[in-house]
This record gives structure tokens, sequence and C-alpha cells, in this order.
């Protein structure tokens, strides 16, 4: 339960306009009214947000952990403190994400999911687990662990559903592998997204997976490849696809380095802010000062180097991952791609909310949605922070 409250003086922010001197109340977690001007009782609780913006908490629908943490770790510690330090950079909401692993470290982390979703110890809340792999192209593995990198089988994802069903929101995968076509229909059968991942399918077997529900390409541009020669015939590719569907959502990580800024531009200008995810598809380096981290469990093969603001595999043939906050993704879209501040907000709260299924409680100020709510200055830095109308983070 949370005490009735009301943000005063700031910028409301929605999904295509930002309005003036709002007034924003809030009870028991919930978005009461975005434009009230009534009578309050004696308790409510004033915040005034000195001419700041009020943002709909960014919802991060793609990250590997942070401050030193990964969610594959499998400790309550790992994810209550993945939890806060996003929570701490405008994060109210987290998909936290998988790499290719073995199942007993899969099923440890799903375990410790339950354990800690309902933590009052949280400050980001949990949507859903987003399974990256293990279903993946080799070709296109990126910084995937080779060694657990495989085909599906029907036997294994029935277990891995067995144990996890209810817990998994999306997964993604590489469609053109063996029978693709039957996981996706497996896991649609529990409200699971299936996604294109780290493939090397052509705009062909994009098309043909978009009817079998494949709905939403992850990561565009990071290992998805493009226009190419394949036995002396040029094939268009997973980019290609993304832009020629027009229903087919995206994600771009939003870092700054893993997609420049003229790129941010012209997806927002084909594609649009309602199909396009910002992401940051953080590892656990971010929101840390350290030269070496790890991709996934803190083992020798999982090394990264922490460079140029990003981390980076040791032979520096790919980047492992950014070590990006969601108010650094949402600063560069707006200061350096130059995109409209709502559209900017919208791309990091309510795109991911809709593409998830999820945009009915969270996403937006709206009336009845969950009271996630952030409060940032004019450099959009974050000052304050609601999850589900709890006071999480204050400067």
């Amino acid at each position: 339960m949370s005490m009735k409250t009301l943000i005063k003086n700031g910028r409301l922010v929605l999904p295509n306009k930002i309005e003036e001197n709002c007034s924003l109340l809030f009870e028991n977690g919930k978005i009461l009214d975005t434009e009230y001007h009534g009578t309050l009782s004696e308790d409510t609780l004033i915040v005034d947000a000195c001419g700041g913006y009020v943002s709909p908490g960014y919802v991060d629908m793609h990250l590997h952990g942070g401050g030193g943490f990964d969610f594959m770790d499998g400790t309550e510690e790992a994810l209550i403190e993945i939890s806060r330090i996003h929570c701490k950079h405008g994060a109210t909401s987290l998909a936290p994400t998988t790499i290719a692993c073995s199942n007993e470290e899969l099923y440890a982390f799903f375990d410790t999911y339950r354990r800690v979703e309902s933590s009052s110890d949280l400050g980001a809340s949990f949507i859903g687990i987003h399974m990256e792999g293990p279903y993946i192209s080799q070709e296109m593995k990126g910084a995937q662990p080779t060694k657990y990198v495989r085909n599906y089988t029907v036997e294994e994802l029935d277990e891995i559903l067995d144990r996890g069903s209810d817990i998994i929101i999306r997964w993604s995968v590489a469609p053109e592998l063996p029978k693709m076509q039957q996981f996706a229909q497996q896991i649609s059968k529990y409200s699971i997204l299936p996604a294109i991942a780290h493939s090397n399918a052509t705009c062909e077997e994009i098309i043909k997976s978009f009817d079998w529900g494949y709905r939403h390409i992850t990561h565009l541009y990071c290992t998805t490849p493009s226009i190419r020669k394949i036995n002396q015939n040029v094939h268009a590719g997973i980019v290609e696809a993304a832009y020629l569907l027009d229903d087919m959502t995206i994600e771009l990580i939003g870092d700054g380095k893993h997609v420049p800024p003229e790129l941010i531009q012209m997806v927002h200008k084909i594609k649009g802010p309602d199909r396009t995810a910002l992401i940051t598809d953080s590892m656990r380096a971010a929101g840390t000062n350290v030269a070496e981290s790890f991709l996934g469990a803190e083992t020798p093969e999982n090394r990264v180097i922490i460079e140029d603001n990003v981390a980076k595999l040791p032979d520096r043939s790919f980047y492992a991952g950014s070590i990006a906050t969601a108010d650094n993704v949402v600063k560069n879209a707006y200061f350096n791609a130059k995109l409209p501040l709502y559209d900017c907000i919208t791309m990091m709260s309510l795109t991911p909310c809709s593409i998830l299924g999820i945009d009915n409680i969270k996403g937006s100020l709206k009336q009845g949605k969950d009271a996630d709510i952030l409060i940032l200055d004019e450099k959009l830095n974050v000052k304050t922070v609601f999850v589900n109308g709890q006071l999480k983070y204050q400067v």
C-alpha cells in the first residue's frame, strides 16, 4: 500500500506530447488522475517537480546485469543489486535476460527469480524473463558461449517450459534453425513472445518466420545481418525484413556505441517510435568503473574487456553488451540523435510494454496504470523514482 501522493509543478511526458503544469495523483500503486485539481486530504504527500519532467518509468526489456552482478550469477544478492542500480538510473521495470548456458544454471536462475520477484528489497520490478538463446546461429552467436549454443529439441523445450513457462515473457532465437516453426508454436501456447536474435537468416526466411509468430527482432544491427551473397546469389537479410514487414517490431541498443545516431534517426523515421524499443543490453559492468568484466558467469571463457565505454570480447572481434543504463539511452536518443523527447521516452517505456503485451498496466502515465513514475531535470538526470507508487530513489 502506498499513501496518496500528488506530483505538482511538472511537465507531463505523454506518448505524443508534453503537457505543462501537471498535477498527477496516485495511490496504492495506481495512477488516479493526471490533471487533478480537487481538494486533498491532510495526509496527502505533495511532491514538487520544480518544473522538471514527470515521465513514465523506463522499461528495459533486455539487460543482463549491472553494479558488478549478472543475472546468471543466480544469487538473490545479484538480482536485488541489479534491480537497485538500474532503478537509480530510471528503470522501474526489467526483463532479466539469460545467455546460452547449462540447464542446471538456467534452473538455478529460475528458482532465484521466483524467490525475489515479489521482494520489497527490489528497486525496479521484474516483468518476466527474457531468454536469449541457446537456440541461435553459431555464425552469429556474438559473445554467447560456443559450447552452449545448440539446436532446439522438443524434449528439452518441454523440460524448460515445465520449469519456467510462468516466468518467461520472451524468447530470442534464430528461426532458420531446424523445426523453429514448431518451437514458436510451443512457446506461444504460454503467451511467450518468439523473437529473432543471433540469426543468419535471409529476408525470405524472416518473412516466413513472421507468419509463424516471430514478430520482434532483438538488437537490430547487432548479429542481424543485411544484404549478402549466398552461392553467387544476392539475398536481402534481417535488416531489410525489419523494414519490409510493417508490423515487425524491433529494438536498438541505445548506448551510442552499437548503433550510431544517424541510424537511430533512420529507424525512427521508417519504423516509428511505436514499433521501436530502446534497450540497454547492459552487462555486469553497467554502473561501475572497471577495465575487465564477465558476460554471464564469472568464468574464464566469459571474460570481456571494458574499453571506449562499451564491453568487448578480448580479441575485440565483437561487442559483448553495453555498460549503459536507461537514462544514458534516453539521453543519447535525445541529445545525440535529436529525436523528440516524448518519442525517446516512449521508446523506453510504452513501446517495450506494448511489444511484451503489458501496456494495459505499464508504460505510460494514464489513469489506472501502475504508478511507475520518474521526475527528471532539464538535462534528463533522474531525480526521483516511484515504482508501483513506492518511493525507491530520490536525490
